[in-house]
């Protein structure tokens, strides 16, 4: 069976004219059956698209053909792009469990990669079975999530199938590995010397030749595994953990912590100049918004450790601890960058038929109010706001994020209504 993700009605972009049939699960399979030399693709899906409006779109896809499964990634390019980038990608590309490691489709101007072969990432087949060669117990690899060009995080699993670490590839030259590891050492410690049962995980090791983070594994769930019932209490506890990173993480500079811009004016304007360009029935809507988050901005608050990708997904749930993870856009600024990110991910799940925002919201700033004073609510107010058009609506258009597209309107209406009425509690 044939999965398919549609665009939901985005504006046409004549630099990328097949854009969306590179979004078209049904239309790709029957590209790359040909290509790659496939005859019996049973289920082809969409696992992740990254879109640059005029510019690019990167996707990955999941094949599952015969008694194997395949990760492919492709780059649509512009102005016939693909030849050259194809020629280069050749010239070292390695054949995968019989299907090519690089093919290019010409009349798309689209090249595609067989993993673990990338246009920038290196050195992945090797780490798919390192064999103890770059740390002990690190039998096999398995893929957590790719970001073709950019990243890749793996599950380091020992000979009996247990999870021994998790590795991070980064693209050359995009991420001081050695400044990385030294942030979550320190923020390991911080969190460990505070008086809540919170942690997050330690480096192991980085190999900067490798552009590669190794950082231990921590016990937990996800908030997707969780009953509904305990969802509450969970995300309560999620609210401690985060306002206990606030009040126990270093902010100065020699930590190599950046100043969090996301959520920044210029940012939430570019952004609703984006959506807008993105999707036009909405652009009047996106565009009023980001004027009142101007005319609104709450007065400036002292910086505190931000997490930086503050989300439930985040966090892994035990009996008495939260383990805060995937730090590497920890930053500093206002602590209502992380209220607002986690709130309007809320109102966004919600949206899509998750529960309450409303009362998981009020249950995660009860648990913050628990450790130390939440921001004035002005700003939490705001920074949801801003957090629900230049993070969530945002990536919807960028991520290409077809269940969210769907609520566009509605998504932006919530952060309307939040800028006006406040969170409430």
């Amino acid at each position: 069976m044939l999965t398919a993700v549609l665009a939901h009605d985005l504006a046409a972009d004549p630099a990328l004219p097949h854009r969306d049939r590179l979004l078209d699960a049904a239309a790709v399979a029957a590209r790359l059956t040909p290509l790659l030399g496939l005859a019996d693709i049973r289920t082809c899906t969409l696992v992740r698209a990254k879109y640059r409006i005029t510019d690019s779109l990167r996707v990955v896809y999941r094949l599952h053909a015969g008694d194997r499964q395949h990760l492919l990634a492709a780059r649509a390019f512009t102005d016939g792009g693909g030849a050259a980038a194809y020629r280069r990608a050749a010239a070292t590309a390695v054949p995968v469990d019989g299907l090519p490691g690089v093919v290019l489709d010409q009349a798309l101007d689209t090249v595609w990669w067989t993993f673990p072969n990338d246009r920038r990432l290196r050195g992945l087949a090797e780490l798919m079975h390192p064999a103890d060669r770059l740390y002990p117990s690190w039998q096999h690899s398995e893929v957590v999530e790719y970001a073709p060009e950019r990243s890749v995080a793996l599950r380091a699993v020992d000979h009996t199938g247990v999870t021994s670490a998790f590795a991070k590839v980064f693209a050359p030259g995009s991420v001081d590995v050695a400044a990385l590891a030294d942030r979550y050492r320190r923020i390991a410690t911080a969190l460990a010397g505070a008086d809540q049962p919170v942690g997050s995980p330690r480096p192991l090791s980085w190999w900067m030749e490798r552009d590669l983070l190794l950082v231990e594994a921590m016990p937990g769930v996800r908030w997707s595994e969780l009953p509904v019932n305990e969802l509450p209490d969970a995300v309560g506890r999620l609210g401690a953990a985060i306002a206990t990173l606030h009040a126990a993480g270093p902010t100065d500079r020699a930590a190599g912590l950046r100043r969090f811009t996301r959520l920044a004016l210029p940012r939430v304007l570019h952004s609703a100049e984006l959506v807008g360009r993105a999707r036009p029935d909405v652009a009047v809507r996106a565009w009023q918004l980001a004027i009142r988050l101007a005319d609104t901005m709450p007065a400036a608050e002292g910086p505190v450790l931000l997490h930086g990708d503050c989300h439930p997904k985040n966090a892994l749930i035990t009996a008495d601890r939260i383990g805060l993870i995937d730090l590497d856009q920890a930053g500093t600024g206002a602590a209502a960058n992380d209220i607002g990110s986690l709130l309007a991910r809320l109102h966004q799940d919600e949206l899509l038929g998750g529960p309450a925002a409303a009362d998981l919201g009020a249950a995660f700033l009860d648990g913050y109010a628990g450790v130390r004073p939440p921001p004035s609510g002005a700003s939490v107010r705001w920074h949801t706001a801003a957090a629900l058009l230049a993070e969530r609506a945002m990536r919807a258009v960028n991520r290409v994020h077809a269940p969210v597209l769907g609520h566009l309107d509605e998504l932006l209406a919530a952060a309307d209504r939040t800028l006006r009425e406040g969170v409430r509690r």
